[in-house]
């Protein structure tokens, strides 16, 4: 196996400030550079690229990472995609794992060139086939423009059991072809007839704008059945598409929200009536994979789902799912007793969007004034717990004490991640007023469910809002004289851990295991992810590390495999007792938490300099409270502070 992988390759020959560059217009401030953060709107450059350690952080807004995650997050992009845009600049050559691997992405390619066929087969039909008068009556009683038709490609199945094969089988695709693209299907008898017959067409487009499926509706009354979608395949999944995302992405951006709807019609009117941070679902509730693709474009997610009781649950619903992949801010605080502690706060802000009973947006914008009533809806969508109340306490019975204690239970697990204080105390008094029970009450159930949650616990999100009193960590327990050390001080101290989670993945679940946001660099962040859900799927018996890397090959994308591998080669690492692990769990964790807490504080009085010379106090106030966060914790590193003699550190 090589000796270095190409994610370090790719690292070594790309700038982060050529990456960074591109979008954001850099200027130099001492050996580190300064910009307008594209994340978030801001008047004074608080966004900071280190090109000595490849990386960037925005005091404004709290985002950072590397020219990987940046990619990511200002084109929309999944690892891979980011991965390939990087090795282009760098000319470094991808080379799929084998050859077999190479053969699979060449047959997706071919699938989604006979899709992009198809959909212009299609839409010529629309435009032009006598046969398509009731589509074209159709689409103009919805009140769709030639240009919308023309942009969103929409097009005509007609009612022929081989006009699309016959096509697509003359411009060289085979049978299978067809039919593993979704576009046909198979007999029981043998042979196969075209899928989409006398049906509206809507192609459906992946994050990247390739042609991966269709959504088909009848235009004859009594076509069962009404949407008919292409069937899971290798190149169309609906829970991981949003139906004009490719369209929407860099309104989205540049908006800082997203809307999400039901339905092609309401995304393709959205989009007509100058709409185009609108997005819809693909006859699926919101998924884990929805949420990854939201969480990289916007900040703000308004959900307008169906006016209706089945609508107000499927919002619930899919608030949950994206609360849980919601990336955590963390944020000084002043905690009990006055000490510092930091809170872990959502980046993501779930609104609701409430339309009028029996009105479907679509029918709302095409109304006159829809645009600017549309506008004022959105821009006034209830915070999702203002919203969430109304639902559950429409669920349950709250007259009666069951009823009561239901509500307040499923109103709780919301209130828990809040990060605020002030607004967890307006919810559990608003929560308290409209069920008509005592503050207390709600308070107490909210308290609950925050005092030891820990990572092992499966009924709530792992992203839970808490709070960790900084000065309440344990110094840690000394080493017995004599014991060897195992740490290599020469190693990185985010892959000398990583390298112990690895060999030992029950570390895991442990009292004290590492975060995700531990480790700063992405490919070892995603290595982790990995390997803890692995194990925690993994039965006891099977935690060894083949298992656990046999689980990441099947999962990661051969690069970070890559990146796996060499790790594990590179890495020495002792056997070690069951009572020893902890204790070297915890020593890697500091060792690691120091230096990023070094770092956060070099940039922190990197940052006041600057302010200081511009006379911009508000900055440096607030700097200064950033900066208190690792100074707060130096002292609980080591060595361990004194029982007896005053600590010089205060």
């Amino acid at each position: 196996m090589p000796d270095n992988d190409v994610i370090t390759e790719i690292k070594h020959r790309v700038s982060i400030e050529d990456v960074v560059g591109e979008t954001v217009k850099l200027a130099r401030a001492g050996r580190n550079l300064k910009g307008l953060c594209p994340f978030h709107t801001e008047k004074t450059p608080s966004f900071v690229v280190y090109p000595n350690d490849g990386s960037y952080h925005c005091f404004g807004c709290g985002q950072s990472g590397d020219a990987f995650t940046f990619l990511m997050k200002t084109d929309s992009l999944d690892f891979r995609g980011a991965l390939e845009r990087l090795a282009g600049k760098a000319g470094v050559e991808l080379k799929p794992r084998d050859d077999q691997a190479a053969a699979v992405d060449r047959a997706k390619e071919r699938l989604k060139e006979a899709c992009a066929a198809a959909a212009a087969f299609y839409h010529n039909l629309l435009r032009n086939n006598p046969a398509a008068n009731k589509a074209r009556a159709y689409v103009e009683k919805r009140g769709l423009t030639p240009s919308t038709l023309e942009t969103f490609q929409i097009g005509f199945g007609p009612d022929s059991w081989d006009a699309l094969s016959n096509y697509l089988l003359g411009k060289g695709y085979t049978s299978q072809e067809l039919i593993d693209a979704g576009l046909v299907s198979e007999r029981e008898e043998g042979g196969h007839y075209d899928r989409f017959r006398n049906r509206l067409l809507f192609p459906i487009r992946d994050h990247k704008g390739a042609i991966v499926g269709f959504g088909a509706r009848a235009l004859d009354e009594g076509q069962q059945p009404k949407y008919l979608n292409s069937p899971q395949s290798v190149i169309f999944d609906k829970s991981s598409i949003l139906y004009g995302l490719d369209m929407a992405r860099q309104h989205i951006q540049r908006a800082g929200h997203v809307v999400i709807v039901e339905g092609y019609m309401d995304v393709v009117v959205a989009h007509q009536a100058a709409q185009n941070n609108v997005v819809g679902t693909i006859g699926t509730a919101l998924t884990d994979r929805h949420a990854e693709l939201l969480k990289r474009v916007a900040r703000r997610i308004v959900l307008c789902l169906d006016p209706d009781t089945a609508g107000d649950l499927a919002a619930l619903k899919g608030s949950e799912v994206l609360q849980e992949h919601a990336e955590r801010l963390a944020v000084p605080i002043r905690g009990e007793r006055g000490l510092l502690g930091v809170e872990r706060r959502s980046e993501l802000e779930i609104r609701i969007m409430q339309l009028p009973r029996g009105t479907d947006p679509d029918e709302l914008l095409l109304a006159a004034g829809g645009p600017e009533q549309w506008a004022s809806l959105r821009d006034g969508a209830l915070p999702l717990l203002d919203h969430v109340i109304g639902v559950v306490t429409g669920k349950y019975d709250i007259k009666t004490a069951r009823g009561k204690s239901e509500a307040v239970q499923e109103l709780a697990l919301f209130i828990r991640e809040l990060g605020d204080p002030v607004q967890r105390a307006h919810y559990e008094q608003r929560i308290a007023s409209v069920i008509r029970v005592p503050e207390e009450s709600v308070q107490e159930a909210v308290k609950r469910g925050r005092v030891g949650q820990g990572r092992g616990d499966k009924g709530r999100s792992q992203y839970a809002g808490h709070q960790n009193t900084l000065t309440d960590a344990q110094p840690s327990t000394p080493r017995q004289s004599g014991q060897p050390s195992p740490i290599d001080l020469n190693a990185p101290a985010e892959e000398h851990l990583l390298c112990l989670v690895v060999k030992y993945p029950q570390v895991t679940w442990m009292a004290g295991a590492p975060m995700p946001e531990d480790f700063t660099r992405l490919e070892n962040r995603l290595i982790y992810e990995t390997v803890t859900s692995a194990a925690s799927e993994a039965d006891k018996s099977e935690l060894q590390v083949e298992a656990i890397l046999d689980a990441a090959r099947q999962t990661l994308d051969p690069a970070l495999v890559a990146h796996l591998e060499r790790l594990v080669v590179r890495s020495i690492e002792p056997d070690l007792f069951r009572f020893a692990l902890p204790f070297e769990l915890e020593t890697r964790i500091k060792r690691l938490r120091q230096h990023n807490d070094q770092m956060w504080l070099q940039q922190c009085q990197f940052m006041i300099r600057e302010a200081e010379e511009t006379g911009d106090k508000e900055t440096v106030e607030k700097l200064m409270q950033l900066s208190i966060r690792p100074l707060s914790r130096f002292r609980y590193y080591d060595p361990k502070p004194s029982t007896v003699f005053k600590d010089s550190r205060d």
